[in-house]
């Protein structure tokens, strides 16, 4: 595992167009589209973190080259995607799927945001794709579950708002340049259901079970050979380290130590040619 530490036009033809004119839809989820679908250059598909929308990626979009075609979208629940029945992330590697299709993507290459990076993993083993890329989300998934768990008793209705606001405090949203600050207001509007149903397997499952579960993913991810690139905006555990050095030794982590929970935002032109330079190696990946 390698570790460094490192401080356009739209010509999609939507198939809806919502009431907010950068918002399209493909499927059932909405989002915004970038470059040219029959271009040559390798497709992206980006997700957003909990609570927010596809506006996170706007920059990024902004900043890739227009023949590589993309789509960020709004996860279920979010933005203006409908909710599912259940939001366990498998269902919503389903969702995200049947998107990709309707917009025409071919084995893309997968940018996943905190809670989208695991869907990004999910997906990328899943469905054809030619590359996971995590922002900003520790693999090892047992401590967060515990976490969660200690915490249920202050998930009630009542307590929420005040445990919820820890969780927004632990993101330093305040320390994201200004200019794209505003990029993030849909996660002021979060709610407890929104939260807990993308919450719920951290709350059915054991963190025992779920740290299995992770393990065959991460193994899947081994077996397909599929490279796997992780931005993180501060220093990495060297448990965590050690965690994916011995489940995906390939794996490259990337260290932008900006301070905050959105390090694709300190600087998105530098994140999307980091991107088109993944994109740049993969000419002899072949869609699985």
């Amino acid at each position: 595992m390698r570790q460094s530490t490192l401080l356009c036009m739209n010509t999609f033809t939507p198939h809806l167009v919502t009431t907010e004119a950068s918002r399209v839809r493909w499927a059932d989820l909405a989002g915004r589209p970038h470059g040219d679908i029959d271009a040559s250059g390798r497709s992206f598909v980006f997700l957003h973190g909990l609570t927010f929308d596809h506006r996170m990626w706007d920059p990024v979009l902004d900043a890739l080259p227009a023949n590589h075609p993309a789509v960020a979208l709004d996860l279920p629940g979010h933005g203006g995607s409908p909710s599912l029945p259940r939001h366990n992330l498998e269902a919503v590697a389903d969702a995200i799927h049947e998107a990709v299709r309707d917009a025409g993507l071919v084995a893309p290459i997968v940018v996943g945001h905190s809670i989208g990076g695991p869907i990004a993993s999910i997906y990328a083993i899943k469905y054809p794709s030619a590359a996971i890329v995590t922002v900003d989300q520790p693999v090892p998934v047992e401590p967060f579950a515990h976490l969660i768990r200690s915490l249920e008793g202050e998930l009630a209705p009542d307590s929420f708002p005040q445990t919820w606001e820890m969780f927004r405090a632990s993101m330093h949203i305040e320390r994201v340049p200004a200019s794209t600050r505003p990029l993030l207001e849909a996660g002021e509007a979060a709610t407890r259901e929104q939260v807990l149903s993308y919450w719920a397997e951290l709350l059915e499952r054991t963190p025992e079970d779920l740290a299995l579960w992770v393990d065959g993913q991460l193994a899947e991810a081994r077996a397909a050979a599929l490279p796997y690139l992780a931005l993180r905006g501060h220093d990495v555990d060297p448990g965590e380290r050690a965690f994916l050095d011995d489940r995906l030794p390939h794996a490259e982590i990337v260290v932008w130590p900006v301070g905050h929970h959105f390090p694709h935002l300190a600087d998105p032109p530098r994140f999307a040619t980091m991107l088109t330079g993944l994109a740049a190696g993969l000419p002899g990946v072949a869609p699985r």
